[in-house]
């Protein structure tokens, strides 16, 4: 422990000496210093109450029977629902005396507790084997349900190399396109499912909706540390009823978070690599607090790596705790908060044609000229995020159960940027600055212009009542989300070496002379969602035929608060859909089973809608607002045919979506901020197939392979000016034909390995399929080695290799344009090229190297 926080310190210490950087300072230094600034006193309060713990118990553990090397897997701490799945039951094992959906059993107190005790038992036992036993290594598990869902559990997360990404670990699913942006999982990169992107996918970790409650945009390596996850499930194309998200058509991403520990004790792991890179994780577990029904674990650590392209570095801090009491009458009550504080430099997502003539060298600049906007210095982002959970799962009677889930999330920071300005013609909104600006210069200068987020507040609940009557599971609940989301683009002063005075973009910005701050984006946005819902599930045939319904009533209202002189003041949208569902599945024997479903989704226009945007230099509307711009509302349908045997379990599922108003991210740069911006490109049909299968073990070799084929198609055509594009018929962007990946696992004995392979097809970059980036072929390995045990120690060395061929490539798209050519429009205009679109670029070959153990 004093290893780890001598890295942290001595690491922050050095960085502070940058002169372009001056962390802790700026806005984001007010908030959550604590944990983080003083890690050393934090770990010692938790390791005070585990020692304490694990003295009571001492028990001696032999190697191989309780814990084991892997993060998150030892056997207590992985519920016997997800035992069962690894092993291949067909239905969840049901534990404190509770029937699966939550009812009581109506067993007595001492009753419940011996057969909870007899199948932690028996859990012990499967668990103990489980990263051997795991469906495909762990990168996949049995489904029985009405919707198709790819799932990878912690047996397959704690393999590869360890990343705070979640994506990392999804490359391998079906339609699951994921475009790394570094080796390591440090930068942003996107992911987009069956041609759907990040912002139509919602994100939740353990119920919590993490998508930004105003562009819906998501960012999946702050909320967690994956050795804390027990799994990561990717479900496409629609979401649960009770789900508490919007705008999610394009599916859902499940985050699950495992349990604390019944025995005290830990996990530790260390990691160095390529570029830098190294990382300290460590995590505490109290165990059980003698008879309290009390358990909890905190954890904390350090990653920080240099850019593999250009210059630039990232730094990032993070905490999880979690806390789980269960109750006699099987109810439980959980409280989860997530910490984290990154600084991260900014990757240049090139252009094609830069792209082809720079390759890797394609990034911001290494030195500071005095006027280049682009150097590195200038592009830093400081980020903290909270996430704050209860839920509460309140058993009433044998047949009627509550949960309640209150949750608050919160982040602040600075998305970088600069522009090139003139001290003597500057606007502010739509009004030109007269006189000079205290401390701006009279000519031309570079000044600090981030997009800066003082604070985004999201408090919300879900509720839920459950009522069981035999065959029939009836479900009725109420989302509450309100959100506060503050945005500015200040602009603000820049030393002399190139860095900004204020990192952070607000304490040090240029005022006019009655104090106003001069900005170019001054917002605050509001959001409002309630939603009323309901489900019904049906078994018949002695529950081979199972028949799901639900519907959905979702009123979601935004209002703009405009700060700008010019703007208009105060603007707002509402809209509110019916979004029912229906499904079906039918269970053929013990081995086969089909499924069908159909869902809808809508979702309201981003916060962008609300705003114009102007020209700093000019007081002109770059991006206008667009109030009547209509919701995107799609229907998806799915049918699918499971096969669940002795050797080989697999899935193959069909689909097709209709959207109306189909709305797509793009990113775009204002007076040298990046916003988000959406087009509505009309209507979009997308079909396709999925396929994915996994083996149990042979002879110690687990076998995993996924694949998709998929048609997305535009169905209007776009409308420039008073033209059109003609983009019917057109292949939609972000959605590449064919994609596939194949995983070769072996463990036994000791040695275990792990081979990754994965292709992703041409993806077409504008509506009009005059440019696309070229598909793809990546392969990863993994090796690792169980150290003999030292008394309660389980060491494990791993080595893990990315992108073995050192391919140089582009992972995805990250802005879409129209057109990037001159074209001739439906009516004979001709219509000039909307600009060039940019991408993703793949991270290099890189190494790391792991030791980790529990304890």
């Amino acid at each position: 422990m004093r290893y780890f926080s001598v890295i942290s310190h001595q690491y922050l210490y050095r960085k502070q000496n940058r002169r372009h950087i001056g962390i802790y300072s700026g806005s984001v230094r007010n908030t959550g210093n604590i944990i983080m600034k003083y890690p050393a006193a934090f770990l010692t309060m938790v390791s005070l109450v585990a020692l304490a713990a694990a003295e009571r118990q001492a028990v001696a553990q032999p190697r191989g029977s309780g814990t084991t090397g892997d993060a998150g897997v030892s056997p207590d701490r992985v519920s016997p629902e997800r035992a069962s799945l690894d092993r291949g039951a067909r239905h969840p094992v049901s534990v404190s005396g509770k029937s699966p959906s939550g009812g009581r059993s109506g067993k007595s107190s001492a009753e419940r507790r011996r057969v909870l005790r007899a199948r932690e038992a028996e859990a012990v036992s499967v668990v103990g084997n489980a990263r051997r036993e795991a469906l495909g290594g762990g990168f996949m598990t049995v489904q029985t349900g009405s919707h198709t869902e790819s799932t990878v559990t912690q047996a397959a997360i704690s393999r590869l190399a360890p990343s705070p990404n979640p994506l990392s670990f999804m490359t391998t699913m079906p339609g699951a396109n994921v475009a790394n942006a570094d080796p390591f999982g440090m930068a942003q990169g996107n992911l987009s499912v069956r041609g759907m992107n990040s912002d139509q996918i919602g994100v939740t970790l353990d119920g919590v909706p993490l998508n930004d409650a105003g562009t819906y945009m998501v960012f999946p390596n702050q909320y967690v540390d994956t050795e804390n996850l027990q799994s990561i499930g990717l479900r496409p194309g629609s979401s649960d009823v009770d789900a508490p998200v919007t705008g999610a058509s394009g599916g859902m991403m499940r985050m699950e978070m495992a349990d604390p520990s019944r025995k005290a004790g830990g996990y530790a792991d260390a990691s160095t690599g390529s570029f830098s890179f190294n990382r300290e994780f460590l995590r505490l577990e109290t165990g059980e607090i003698g008879t309290s029904g009390v358990r909890a674990y905190a954890s904390i650590s350090h990653v920080y790596d240099n850019h593999f392209r250009g210059p630039g570095w990232d730094r990032k801090k993070h905490a999880d705790f979690r806390l789980l009491k269960e109750w006699d009458n099987g109810s439980t009550s959980r409280v989860t908060l997530t910490y984290d504080d990154a600084w991260k430099t900014q990757y240049l997502n090139p252009s094609l044609s830069v792209w082809h003539q720079q390759g890797m060298n394609a990034n911001f600049a290494g030195a500071y000229t005095g006027s280049n906007t682009n150097f590195y210095g200038l592009h830093v982002n400081p980020y903290r995020t909270i996430v704050v959970s209860a839920p509460q799962h309140i058993v009433l009677s044998r047949n009627v159960s509550l949960d309640f889930r209150p949750y608050l999330y919160y982040t602040s920071g600075t998305y970088a940027g600069a522009s090139l300005l003139n001290g003597s013609s500057l606007w502010h909104g739509t009004e030109q600055v007269s006189g000079a600006v205290p401390g701006a210069p009279d000519g031309t200068f570079v000044a600090f212009t981030p997009t800066v987020t003082p604070y985004e507040y999201r408090p919300g609940f879900v509720s839920r009542l459950n009522w069981e009557a035999g065959s029939n599971h009836f479900m009725a609940g109420y989302w509450f989300d309100w959100s506060a989301l503050r945005q500015i683009t200040p602009y603000s002063p820049v030393q002399e070496d190139g860095g900004p005075v204020s990192p952070g973009g607000l304490s040090a910005s240029y005022r006019l002379s009655d104090g106003t701050r001069l900005a170019s984006y001054d917002n605050l946005t509001v959001t409002r969602t309630n939603a009323l819902f309901i489900s019904d599930h049906l078994d018949l045939m002695g529950g081979r035929l199972g028949l799901d319904a639900g519907f959905k009533e979702a009123m979601v209202t935004r209002v703009g608060h405009n700060y700008l002189p010019g703007a208009t003041p105060r603007s707002g949208l509402s809209a509110a859909e019916s979004l029912p569902s229906l499904a079906a599945k039918f269970r053929i024997d013990e081995r086969q089973s089909v499924f069908f479903n159909a869902a809808t989704a809508f979702r309201v226009p981003t916060l962008n809608a609300l705003y114009d945007t102007y020209s700093a230099s000019t007081g002109q509307v770059v991006t206008g607002a667009n109030l009547s711009q209509k919701s995107e509302y799609s229907i998806s349908e799915e049918a699918g045919y499971r096969y669940n045997g002795p050797l080989l379990t697999g899935s193959i599922t069909f689909f097709n979506y209709n959207f109306t108003n189909r709305q797509i991210a793009s990113q775009v740069i204002v007076n040298g901020a990046q916003i988000t911006q959406n087009v509505n490109a009309g209507g979009q049909t997308s079909r396709g197939v999925d396929i994915e299968l996994g083996t149990r073990p042979v002879y110690g070799f687990r076998f995993y392979a996924s694949a998709e084929y998929l048609h997305a198609t535009t169905d209007n055509n776009f409308r420039v000016g008073n033209d059109l594009l003609p983009t019917a018929g057109k292949l939609a962007v972000r959605s590449p034909e064919f994609q596939a990946a194949l995983v070769v696992n072996y463990d036994r004995g000791p040695f275990f390995a792990t081979v990754t392979t994965r292709y992703v097809g041409r993806q077409f970059s504008t509506l009009m399929n005059d440019q696309a980036m070229p598909g793809y072929v990546t392969a990863d390995l993994a090796l690792g080695y169980h150290l003999p045990a030292l008394g309660r120690a389980h060491p494990v060395i791993r080595v893990n290799l990315t992108n073995l061929s050192n391919n140089h490539y582009l992972s995805g798209v990250a802005g879409i344009t129209a057109s990037s050519r001159a074209t001739r429009g439906v009516y004979g205009t001709e219509i000039a090229a909307a600009g060039a679109p940019t991408y993703y670029v793949g991270g290099v070959f890189a190494g790391i190297v792991s030791l980790s153990t529990s304890f």
